[in-house]
C-alpha cells in the first residue's frame, strides 16, 4: 500500500505543472443563443481547453435560472469530458446580473445560493463555476462578493479541490473599484479579462473594439495593454489572467477610424464580416492599435474587429507578458467557412504544445466527499481515468473495516454515490472514520468526520 501511495504522490507535481503551464489555457464562452446552431461536436476542441456554459443566472432568492428547459443537460458535459476538456457553468452575463446583489447579501442568502450552485455542478457534471457579475456597484456589494467567493471556495474545495472558480472581470477602475482583487485572487483559479468593448456607443469617437495598444496614442479609453496593466497593478498574478479576445466587431456610422460617429453602434460577428472584405468594403490596418478595420466604399460606415493577424499580435503579447491564458467571447462567432480561422490563429500563435499531449502523463483516480463533517449522510465523488473494478470501504479509527460500500465495475469518468451511516450500522458512534477507494493499482484514503 505504501508503494502505491508513493506512486500516486510522485506523479502529482507533474500533473499540476502541465495543467497550468503557460501558453496552454484557452477559455471559450459558449452562449445559449448559439447552442442550437453550434453543437458540442462542432466546437474546436483541438484549441479550446475550457468551455464556459453561458449563461444561467441567480434570481433574488439565490435560485439558479436557466434560459431554456434544455440548457441543463448531461450530454454536453459528457461529450466535452470525452475530449479531455473542462466544462464550466457561467453565471450572469451582461444582462442577467440583477440577482447577484440579493443572492450574496447575507450569510443565509449566500448559503442558499452556494447550495444551488453545488447542486448544479454535481447534477450536470460541471468542472467548476464562472462568476460573471456585471458589476457590483458599491462597497457593500464588493464585500459581499468577496465573502461569497470565500465561502464558495470552502465548499467546493472540501468536496473536490479540482473544482474551479473563475471570474470575468473589468479592466479599468470604472467598475473594477468594486472588486477586492487582493482577496479574490486567493480563491479564484483564474480571471477572464474582458479586454474588449473598449470603445462603443458610449465613446466620443469610433475607436477599436479591442486595440492591443492605445490608438491614437494616449487614448483615455485605453487598450488591451492598459487593461492588463490595471489588473496586475490591482494585485492579480500574471499566471491567473486570461486575456480576452473578441470574435466580433463593431460597426459605426462614420468615414474613418477614431472619427466622430452618429446613430447606433452595431455588434457584428466575425463570420458576417469576412464576406464583406473586398465586396463593397476596403480592408485597412491600424499599425498603432495592431488591429484591422473595414471602410465601406461609400465612406458611410466602418467596422472594427479582430482577424488572424491581430490575434497573432495579441497572442505574442500574452506570451511575452507570461499571461496564464487567453479567453474568447464567443464560440460560434468565428468563420466556419474558413475552418475556424480565428481559433486556428490562437492555436498557431498561443499553444506551445498540443494540448492532447497531456495524455502522456499518468492520470490517477481522485476521491472526495461533501459535506465533511456530516451527520445524516455525505456524497462520495470519485474520478477514474480508465474503467475498472473499484472497492470503496469504510474503516474505523482502529483500522477495522465496518462496511464495504461499493464493489463493482465503473467506466472512466466522474461518479457520485451517497453514504448514509445509519443504513449500514445502527448507532454508529460519532467520530473519525476513513474512506478508502481501491483500484487494481492503488488505494486512496479520505478522512471523514461523522457527527450524529
Amino acid at each position: 500500500m505504501e508503494k502505491k501511495m508513493v506512486k500516486y504522490i510522485k506523479y502529482l507535481p507533474l500533473l499540476i505543472f502541465f495543467s497550468f503551464s503557460n501558453a496552454e489555457r484557452v477559455v471559450g464562452y459558449y452562449p445559449y443563443w448559439i447552442q442550437s446552431t453550434l453543437l458540442p461536436q462542432d466546437i474546436d476542441l483541438e484549441t479550446f481547453t475550457h468551455i464556459n456554459h453561458a449563461f444561467a443566472w441567480p434570481n433574488t432568492n439565490g435560485d439558479i435560472i436557466a434560459p431554456s428547459n434544455s440548457f441543463f443537460n448531461n450530454s454536453t458535459a459528457s461529450y466535452i469530458h470525452d475530449q479531455d476538456r473542462k466544462f464550466i457553468l457561467s453565471l450572469g452575463g451582461g444582462g442577467q446580473g440583477q440577482g447577484f446583489a440579493s443572492a450574496t447579501s447575507t450569510y443565509e442568502m449566500r448559503s442558499i445560493f452556494i447550495d444551488n450552485i453545488f447542486e448544479k455542478i454535481i447534477s450536470y457534471g460541471y468542472d467548476g463555476i464562472d462568476i460573471d457579475w456585471e458589476h457590483p456597484q458599491s462597497a457593500e456589494q464588493r464585500n459581499n462578493l468577496t465573502q461569497f467567493v470565500q465561502e464558495l471556495d470552502s465548499v467546493l474545495n472540501d468536496f473536490d479541490p479540482e473544482l474551479l472558480i473563475t471570474m470575468a472581470v473589468p479592466i479599468s477602475s470604472w467598475s473594477g473599484q468594486w472588486y477586492d482583487f487582493d482577496n479574490l485572487k486567493l480563491h479564484v483559479d483564474f480571471f477572464n479579462a474582458m479586454t474588449y468593448d473598449i470603445h462603443g456607443a458610449w465613446s466620443s469617437h469610433a475607436g477599436h473594439n479591442s486595440p492591443l495598444y492605445q490608438s491614437p496614442q494616449g487614448d483615455p479609453d485605453g487598450s488591451v495593454q492598459t487593461g492588463i496593466n490595471y489588473l496586475t497593478s490591482s494585485g492579480i498574478p500574471l499566471h491567473k489572467i486570461n486575456m480576452g479576445i473578441p470574435f466580433w466587431g463593431k460597426q459605426y456610422n462614420t468615414s474613418t477610424i477614431n472619427g466622430s460617429f452618429s446613430g447606433t453602434v452595431v455588434d457584428i460577428y466575425y463570420k458576417d464580416i469576412v464576406p464583406l472584405i473586398d465586396n463593397g468594403w476596403t480592408y485597412e490596418w491600424d499599425n498603432t492599435a495592431k488591429c484591422p478595420y473595414l471602410v465601406k466604399n461609400d465612406q458611410t460606415k466602418i467596422i472594427t474587429y479582430d482577424d488572424p493577424l491581430s490575434i497573432q499580435y495579441k497572442c505574442n503579447y500574452a506570451k511575452n507578458r507570461n499571461l496564464g491564458g487567453v479567453m474568447v467571447w464567443a464560440l460560434g462567432y468565428d468563420s466556419m467557412e474558413q475552418d475556424h480561422s480565428l481559433s486556428q490563429s490562437i492555436s498557431t500563435n498561443w499553444l506551445s504544445t498540443s494540448i492532447k499531449d497531456d495524455n502522456i502523463f499518468p492520470h490517477e483516480p481522485t476521491l472526495s466527499t461533501y459535506p465533511n463533517p456530516f451527520n445524516a449522510g455525505t456524497k462520495i465523488k470519485f474520478k477514474l481515468y480508465q474503467g475498472g473494478n473499484i472497492w470503496i470501504k469504510v474503516y474505523n479509527i482502529n483500522g477495522q473495516m465496518i462496511q464495504l460500500i461499493q464493489n463493482d465495475y465503473f467506466n472512466a469518468g466522474s461518479h457520485l454515490i451517497n453514504f448514509y451511516p445509519e443504513l449500514i450500522q445502527n448507532n454508529l458512534p460519532t467520530g473519525i472514520y476513513f474512506l478508502e477507494l481501491e483500484t487494481s493499482s492503488l488505494r486512496l484514503t479520505k478522512k471523514i468526520l461523522y457527527l450524529k
